[in-house]
């Protein structure tokens, strides 16, 4: 009988290649500060937006590039986040598992 992996462990196949520049920008980081629901945080699957103090902190090397913390923050939130996918060859490598 197969094993059932977790959410975790079929994320930790994935590979990612970093690139140093983030394809994750806060047009106005006080939009955040200011936003009740913070559905960035709420939707995103690999944690990449997380609150450190009073800042609000992008973790862009980790992101899937599912896209739902950009239609969350411009249909819920402040309108703070532009998305973009990353440069070339940057970016997750889905492996399947």
């Amino acid at each position: 009988m197969s094993e059932t992996l977790t959410v975790a462990a079929r994320l930790g196949t994935n590979r990612f290649a970093s690139d140093k520049q983030s394809h994750l920008t806060i047009s106005d980081p006080n939009l955040c500060r200011t936003c009740t629901l913070q559905p960035c945080i709420a939707v995103c699957p690999a944690q990449v937006y997380h609150w450190d103090g009073d800042q609000i902190r992008i973790s862009y090397e980790n992101c899937l590039e599912v896209g739902a913390c950009r239609i969350a923050c411009h249909e819920l939130g402040r309108q703070a986040l532009a998305w973009r996918l990353p440069r070339g060859a940057h970016g997750v490598l889905y492996r399947q598992g």
